[in-house]
């Protein structure tokens, strides 16, 4: 792996268990055969049509203007498998690595690393968990945020937590949204370049550049795409492309003026919920009454929190004014859940309603403090059921604590 492109140290490829993996990492673990060239060149017009918006350039400036004095520089990108790398044949041809190239190119004399904090199949809301572990850690200077191809109409307030989260870094980094695209053009740039225009936040997407192409007939799709949305090495340095023409515009708009400091963070377009967040993984996660779960460890050392065979409940603390459960499966193999926040009614967790994958908000609008809540399986004794055993990764708190309102 070439020098200043990092995964971080938690592999996070690993989180979830070996038959949820198949289906979010399969991608990022096949060969190089699949991955086909590309001779269709980026032309102007394509490129151009791919900046969607420049927003408010002052930020990005500022950071180009750093690496241009010969300052140290970190990048940060966080997404889904495509920004883990999935179908490049190396770390350094997918579209975070050639971004990395790009900017140690462009400004030799400057110290330049990445951290990659994308991971397989997860959306902006396991993102906006994560972030302060996998991203804000690092302290980077400038974050490309990918999850157009992951996230869904419910993940606005998530995606703008993430966004405002890292807005509110104290090295005041910046921030540009990438819309890569699934099959038939698709993608959830309508609701992510909302939130991108409210924040003034540079844009580009890969779907506008590309999709009209390939609809014309004028390129084809196993140039860019290897199955129904992960880039082939071409895709990658599309990708790429369409970024570093963003910091071209903004490197010349620093030359020509400098920029003044960034002003604060606008009022939330959604909600500010997912700006502040606790989360504490299974295994620093201690419940407060515990009847029959018990903490186990997967084939990876992953630890988490196993309902039992039997009837069993277990509780936990948090703070804030919502929360955030985790489980290791995805909706289809839970078995139903029950929770009662607060020793309050007792509910039915509803996969329907939250298509999250495996992440559910149990609870939101609660009044900021010290709340808890209690975990139970529904149906115990079901000798009908096909699903596999319950098991908890975490739980998030969300909505800053009353002390921080």
């Amino acid at each position: 792996m070439k020098p200043g492109l990092e995964i971080p140290a938690t592999d996070q490829r690993t989180m979830f268990s070996r038959r949820t993996a198949a289906f979010l990492l399969g991608s990022c673990l096949a060969g190089p055969a699949r991955v086909f060239a590309s001779n269709n060149p980026l032309t102007s017009q394509l490129v151009a049509r791919s900046q969607l918006s420049t927003g408010d350039l002052g930020r990005l400036g500022s950071v180009l203007a750093k690496a241009d004095r010969g300052e140290p520089i970190t990048l940060g990108v966080i997404g889904g498998s495509i920004t883990v790398g999935a179908f490049a044949t190396t770390p350094e041809t997918s579209y975070a690595g050639r971004l990395l190239a790009w900017w140690q190119k462009r400004f030799p004399r400057c110290d330049i690393r990445m951290i990659n904090a994308g991971l397989g199949g997860s959306g902006s809301m396991y993102g906006a968990l994560r972030a302060g572990r996998d991203l804000f850690s690092s302290l980077p200077d400038f974050v490309v945020v990918e999850f157009a191809v992951n996230d869904n109409w419910t993940d606005g307030e998530a995606f703008e937590g993430l966004v405002r989260q890292i807005l509110a870094q104290p090295n005041s980094p910046a921030v540009l949204l990438l819309f890569m695209m699934w099959e038939k053009g698709g993608n959830d740039q309508e609701m992510q370049s909302k939130v991108g225009a409210h924040y003034r936040l540079p844009m580009v997407s890969f779907r506008d550049a590309i999709w009209p192409e390939l609809e014309a007939g004028r390129l084809k799709w196993s140039d860019y795409i290897v199955d129904t949305v992960h880039p082939t090495d071409s895709g990658h340095a599309a990708a790429a492309r369409f970024i570093t023409a963003m910091c071209d515009t903004a490197l010349n708009t620093a030359r020509i003026g400098k920029a003044g400091p960034p002003g604060p963070l606008p009022a939330p377009l959604y909600t500010d919920a997912f700006q502040h967040v606790s989360w504490r993984e299974a295994a620093t996660l201690d419940p407060i009454d515990n009847e029959g779960w018990s903490r186990g460890f997967n084939e990876t050392n992953m630890a988490g929190w196993d309902a039992p065979s039997t009837a069993g409940r277990i509780s936990f603390d948090w703070s804030g004014s919502g929360v955030v459960a985790v489980f290791a499966e995805p909706p289809g193999d839970l078995r139903d859940i029950q929770f009662r926040i607060d020793g309050g009614i007792s509910q039915t967790l509803d996969a329907l309603k939250q298509p999250k994958r495996q992440l559910f908000v149990l609870a939101h609008n609660l009044a900021p403090g010290r709340h808890t809540v209690e975990l139970a399986c529904a149906n115990h004794g079901n000798t009908g059921s096909t699903a596999g055993p319950v098991r908890l990764l975490g739980i998030a708190g969300i909505g800053a604590p009353s002390d921080q309102r």
